[in-house]
């Protein structure tokens, strides 16, 4: 005699297998990330990045300088503005220097790894 499963049942194993089987390994994606790092966490990491490009020579000493003074006036109006506002960024404020830490950033990213200056 055969034994039927009711059909739910087979469909409810069938998803559970298939989305473990589908399950990514390792971190999100980059979209799906939490914004955890907060301005002053990125400030630190890409100044580490200046600081290691200088060493290492990839980033040459006019590049450095221009890097370092768009680096420091961000930190500058960071804390100025938490200043201002008793310790919080409002929405655009936050979304204007978080642009323009990954503006640097990419500025940074092409710098090294055209190991060249930029031609403007």
């Amino acid at each position: 005699m055969k034994t039927f499963l009711p059909l739910h049942g087979v469909l409810a194993g069938a998803f559970a297998l298939s989305s473990c089987a589908d399950a990514p390994v390792g971190p999100p994606p980059p979209a799906y990330r939490p914004a955890v790092w907060d301005i002053q966490h990125r400030i630190g990491w890409i100044q580490q990045r200046i600081n290691r490009g200088a060493a290492s020579g990839a980033l040459p000493p006019g590049e450095f300088n221009r890097v370092q003074g768009i680096l420091n006036n961000i930190r500058r109006e960071f804390r100025s503005d938490l200043a201002v506002n008793g310790g919080r960024l409002d929405g655009p404020t936050r979304a204007d220097l978080e642009a323009r830490l990954d503006n640097l950033n990419a500025q940074i990213r092409w710098i090294h790894e055209m190991n060249e200056a930029r031609p403007w």
